[in-house]
């Protein structure tokens, strides 16, 4: 068996060395002219192509048969954060990572960003302030949950939209499954959250819209540091719950 998995790794290996060297024909072999090329069974090559396929980098197209396409970077790992089957240290790795990331955008935000995105994380950030406001005159638990659940989404949303004004596209489409993760993974209610946050999204806007890129770069840090401070308990009651 091993030897099997083995020769189809080095078959896929083959194939993507192929690939890399014949980069201006798009269109592949067929299966038979790949068992003569690299001397395997039809068996190994379809496993390997089968493989390849799974990941994005070939397409089989009707008429056209077999096709190299530019895959997406993030791909397998969106499949693989939505499945719900990472354990506790992937998590934690997903997590620090994206703790490095927002403190590090800085720069590509203030080089990026347009008026119509602030304009858009203003509508944001005015709609988490209703909500906050909302929160502390509710009366029943079941009032405060409800809105608890919105202030997670207004949260999400408005990380996101950082991500989204940097302008790398493979950062969004990262973002897109850090999001996916922690609107799966992480804990909705959280009525304390805000009220030990030592910068809120209001300052960051305020910061964005006037400050410098050091400025809010400081300022993230301070924002996600009851995240960072947390993050082992925050992983735990996450992993527990899921």
């Amino acid at each position: 068996m091993k030897a099997d998995v083995s020769l189809v790794e080095q078959t896929q290996r083959d194939i993507l060395k192929y690939i890399s060297q014949n980069s201006k024909d798009s269109k592949l072999p067929k299966e038979q002219e790949f068992v003569e090329l690299l001397g395997v069974s039809r068996v190994v090559v379809r496993e390997a192509l089968s493989r390849l396929r799974a990941v994005g980098i070939i397409e089989t197209k009707r008429k056209k048969g077999t096709v190299v396409v530019v895959p997406e970077v993030f791909g397998v790992l969106k499949s693989i954060v939505e499945s719900g089957l990472l354990d506790i240290d992937t998590l934690r790795d997903l997590y620090q990572l994206r703790l490095m990331l927002e403190i590090g955008m800085a720069d590509f935000i203030y080089l990026n960003k347009t008026e119509k995105q602030m304009k858009e994380l203003d509508t944001i950030v005015a709609e988490e302030v209703e909500l906050e406001k909302e929160m502390s005159q509710a009366d029943s638990d079941e009032e405060k949950y409800a809105i608890a659940r919105k202030l997670t989404d207004v949260d999400v949303r408005f990380h996101s939209k950082l991500f989204e004004m940097t302008g790398n596209k493979s950062l969004i489409d990262f973002q897109y499954i850090l999001r996916h993760l922690f609107t799966l993974y992480y804990p909705k209610i959280k009525r304390d959250y805000h009220s030990r946050t030592l910068v809120s999204h209001v300052s960051l806007f305020n910061i964005l819209r006037s400050g410098t890129a050091d400025a809010f770069r400081m300022g993230m840090r301070l924002h996600l540091k009851t995240q960072f401070d947390n993050m082992e308990s925050i992983l735990d009651n996450t992993f527990n719950n899921n």
